[in-house]
């Protein structure tokens, strides 16, 4: 290997074609362990692989040597046009999750070269667009230059890959001895506004979603208001006692009084209303004996910047949402919406940071987009469908399909939003020592049997100086060798200097219309399978 550190040297061919990609391969740079270096013709010497845009014979040559190629032959247009669709191959040299998929482009078609000869790795209208040969792989586009507050992922998305792809997934072979390595395929069905006033709400019937979720195996997940805990029917509660853990609960706002996590806009403001819920999930979980995952899902997607912050200081250990930034809305910018500052790497990785609170995104369980799924499950992310209860109207059989379209990126694990935020996590090996770099503030660490020491990174852009690591209760340094047992499991947890406790915040502000509102939703929602039926 070389290069500095574990960071691989990428010859780039020609040398000037940095110069017209600064912004896209520095954000490569960024989400990889690798330096472009420009390279003249020949110069093929102390390379841990060579990438050629346009014409040349350097990926060729280099190939031949055993040095790992990239060829990428043409411009990726400017300007969209008829979208077409990409077909991945089965063949065991692509990412698992990507074997057979079919990701539409709307660049590909106004393309008219085809690359070199090989195994088909992709194909459009029965025209390779993806090969490889031995140590040289060629794609037929090069990717452009990104905006100045473009997000990487906008290349890696629905409707748009087919450039970006071949260079990410030849970046991911060439690294993978010394990159951090993402979690496991994690999936999880959610379901907003259920509680446990009765066996039913709505069109979810909990025997049958738990019957039916151990059955077929997958998870689902319901997002209960702190303000609905004031009750448990017996046999709600004893739907998810033996459920086996096929069900679970999270937490939906607090009051769920319109978009309310979205209006704080002050950290007192904020953490009253964090803190309320927090307490009020408390309260339920020792008269019930049930237990609440301390992860948010805002109603209405909204949630200001104050809010999420007070999240991370009253204890939840995540939030899911369909961004990165919930407070910046779903404007002009588009669902990657970034703050000022923040890189090009939103949506990128398995979990997004925001103030200091893991995110964890979620798509739409009707309407869902394979290719979205895919390139999630491509890079490392957790695949949440959401929905509501009039999403089962026509029964569970949509569960059983939507389970199907997930598990076609690969074998996943089923489990709670719980589960996936303590599992978001990068390890990294070292001889006999695992490497971990947090993506989120509790994760629960199976150490493999080949390690006896294992280090603890903070997650990227988190500033350690306000953080306290604890280690199976401990406190530690970040960085610091860690004695562990092969088989054991390690619970690690980042407490914020900032970190109230909920118990001694005052309540927020009443609302003698929360509950009359509250009781208003929850008789339309338990009302429309009646309805349905008369109608």
């Amino acid at each position: 290997m070389s290069g500095d550190g574990r960071r691989q040297t990428v010859g780039l061919f020609p040398a000037s074609a940095r110069d017209g990609l600064q912004r896209l391969l520095g954000a490569l740079e960024e989400a990889f362990p690798v330096r472009f270096e420009g390279r003249r013709e020949g110069e093929l010497a102390g390379l841990d692989a060579i990438l050629l845009l346009g014409d040349g014979d350097q990926a060729e040559a280099g190939a031949a040597l055993g040095t790992p190629a990239l060829h990428l032959l043409a411009p990726e247009p400017a300007r969209p046009g008829e979208p077409v669709v990409q077909e991945l191959a089965s063949d065991g040299a692509l990412d698992r999750s990507l074997r057979g998929a079919e990701l539409p482009d709307d660049r590909l078609g106004a393309a008219e070269r085809a690359p070199g000869t090989g195994a088909v790795l992709a194909a459009c209208r029965g025209v390779p667009t993806w090969t490889a040969r031995g140590r040289l792989q060629s794609a037929l586009l090069i990717p452009r230059e990104l905006e100045p507050e473009e997000a990487l992922r906008e290349r890696l998305r629905d409707g748009r890959s087919a450039a970006l792809l071949p260079l990410v997934h030849f970046l991911r072979e060439v690294t993978a001895r010394v990159a951090w390595q993402p979690p496991a395929l994690r999936a999880s069905f959610l379901f907003d506004d259920p509680n446990l006033h009765w066996p039913s709400y709505g069109f979810v019937k909990l025997p049958a979603l738990a019957e039916h979720a151990r059955r077929h195996g997958y998870h689902a997940a319901l997002a209960t208001i702190p303000l609905d805990g004031w009750f448990a029917h017996p046999a709600a509660r004893r739907a998810l006692r033996e459920s086996g853990g096929a069900l679970s609960l999270l937490v939906h706002g607090n009051d769920h009084y319109g978009g309310e996590l979205g209006r704080p806009r002050t950290a007192a403001e904020a953490v009253a209303l964090a803190a309320q819920a927090l307490r009020r999930v408390r309260s339920f979980e020792e008269r019930t004996g049930i237990a609440v995952d301390r992860v948010m899902v805002p109603p209405h997607e909204e949630c200001s910047r104050a809010t999420v912050a007070s999240l991370r200081r009253c204890g939840f250990e995540a939030m899911t949402v369909t961004q990165p930034f919930p407070w910046l809305g779903d404007g002009e910018e588009g669902w990657l919406a970034r703050p000022p500052g923040t890189g090009p790497l939103a949506g990128w990785g398995p979990a997004d940071l925001a103030e200091g609170l893991p995110v964890l995104l979620r798509h739409p369980l009707s309407g869902r987009s394979l290719p979205e799924l895919t390139l999630r499950a491509f890079l490392g992310q957790p695949l949440v469908l959401y929905g509501h209860q009039a999403d089962l109207l026509e029964g569970l059989d949509v569960l059983t399909e939507a389970a199907a379209d997930i598990e076609r990126s690969g074998p996943a694990r089923w489990c709670s939003l719980g589960e996936i935020a303590a599992s978001s996590f990068e390890t990294r090996r070292e001889g006999d020592r695992l490497d971990v770099r947090l993506l989120s503030r509790v994760a629960r660490i199976e150490v493999p049997a080949d390690t006896e020491q294992l280090t603890v990174d903070p997650p990227p852009g988190l500033s350690a100086d306000g953080e306290r690591l604890l280690v199976d209760g401990r406190e530690r340094r970040f960085g610091e060798p860690i004695d562990a047992a092969p088989g054991s499991t390690i619970k690690v947890v980042l407490r914020s200097e900032d970190t109230v406790d909920v118990a001694d915040v005052p309540a927020p502000r009443l609302r003698p219309l929360a509950m009359p509102r509250r009781i208003l939703s929850e008789s339309r929602d338990r009302l429309q399978p009646l309805l349905s039926r008369t109608r």
